[in-house]
């Protein structure tokens, strides 16, 4: 099952690069109009062993692994594992239309793309993850970026849990 890939155990930087990877190389997200290749991405996981004060609560809404979560700051691919009491998101950062070759940068710019335009009264929600093969692009890590002032009080901001694609 696609979800599998998903699912947090653990809980190390390498962990969330090899779901990075994943996403880069082996996934498009579809809309009606276009398809797209993440370019880039930040994971937030929270856990008892994990305490990423970064990551959002989930206040109204309580996203299985996979599901799309919306939030102040963009769309997140849901993380969850009951398992271990975790839960998060991988934020998406940027993403290019592989038709026109447009890169749209900021997390709620990418919200706005993948997500206006669907009509209010289809039944059929329209943006979804497709396998999609890419073998181009060298995977970059670095440190999140506009956390606001959660770097305070937040040790896990000195980890790589952003990733980009350079080089396509």
């Amino acid at each position: 099952m696609y979800l599998e890939f998903l699912k947090i155990t653990q809980e190390t930087e390498e962990e969330f690069r090899r779901i990075a990877e994943k996403l880069f190389y082996e996934f498009a997200i579809q809309t009606k109009e276009s398809k797209f290749r993440i370019l880039e991405l930040e994971f937030y996981w929270k856990s008892p062993s994990h305490n990423d004060e970064s990551t959002y609560m989930r206040k109204y809404t309580n996203p299985s692994n996979g599901e799309w979560f919306f939030h102040y700051s963009g769309v997140d691919i849901a993380l969850r594992n009951d398992s271990i009491n975790g839960f998060g998101g991988i934020l998406i950062r940027r993403i290019q239309d592989l038709k026109t070759k447009q890169i749209f940068n900021g997390p709620q710019v990418c919200a706005m793309k993948l997500f206006s335009g669907i009509n209010a009264f289809s039944k059929d929600f329209t943006t979804r993850i497709i396998d999609y093969k890419f073998n181009d692009g060298n995977i970059e890590k670095t440190e999140r970026i506009g956390l606001g002032k959660n770097p305070k009080t937040n040790n896990f901001n000195k980890y790589h849990y952003r990733f980009i694609i350079k080089n396509i």
